[in-house]
């Protein structure tokens, strides 16, 4: 295969991602849904408790897995962003070491599988509602790191026509509902609004840049 076949592959990374993940959030809330950011000890307690620890540990096996595809995403977008605009080329470059971070907070947010691990070694309501926090807070973080790839990514198309004007502006309203998403973050399941819609610009950028790898930059 060509360089731009082996191109529309890593440009599918995103897709791969997005349904990567559903699976694995799928599998990780077999036994119940999780309670809200603001549950009592006893609460996070039981959520780990009723967990179904194989079906767990293969939803969040799958959700580490799926950082390989989102990396080869990044790659097919640093490309198609350089071909664009070479006078953007840092702002590309901040964009995938933004979306790298991304995927640092998923690799190495693992207090959920380490509570879900000690259930039975004598975890405590404390220790679970600590874990529960920290992987909850580290996830709204990471929503700050996608509000700066979705800007850098928005600022190139809308200047340089790297992406349709459509796709940037979509990028630029998620990102602003990323920010406001994370000062709230602990207040209500709205918040998770904001992330969904990112998934479906990462669909929607996938099949772009699926069907304009190797092609001359259009604005």
């Amino acid at each position: 295969m060509n360089r731009y076949r082996w191109e529309q592959i890593a440009a599918l990374g995103g897709i791969a991602f997005v349904v990567m993940q559903l699976v694995a959030q799928a599998l990780i809330q077999v036994g119940g849904a999780e309670p809200a950011f603001d549950a009592d000890a006893a609460e996070i307690m039981q959520f780990f408790q009723d967990r179904d620890t194989r079906l767990f540990g293969l939803g969040d096996y799958i959700s580490t897995l799926s950082v390989i595809p989102f990396i080869w995403f990044l790659g097919a977008l640093w490309a198609a962003l350089r071909r664009t605009a070479e006078e953007y080329a840092w702002l590309a470059l901040a964009a995938v070491a933004l979306g790298l971070l991304e995927m640092a907070q998923i690799v190495g947010g693992g207090g959920w599988t380490l509570a879900v691990a000690r259930i039975d070694d004598g975890l405590t309501p404390e220790q679970a509602q600590l874990l529960f926090d920290q992987g909850n807070l580290g996830f709204a973080n990471s929503w700050v790191t996608l509000a700066g790839m979705l800007l850098a990514v928005a600022v190139i198309s809308l200047q340089a026509g790297a992406l349709p004007r459509w796709n940037g502006w979509l990028a630029v309203i998620t990102a602003i509902g990323l920010v406001i998403a994370r000062a709230f973050w602990a207040t209500s399941p709205v918040v998770f609004g904001p992330y969904v819609v990112f998934w479906l610009w990462l669909i929607a950028t996938s099949i772009i840049l699926t069907r304009r790898a190797g092609m001359a930059p259009t604005a």
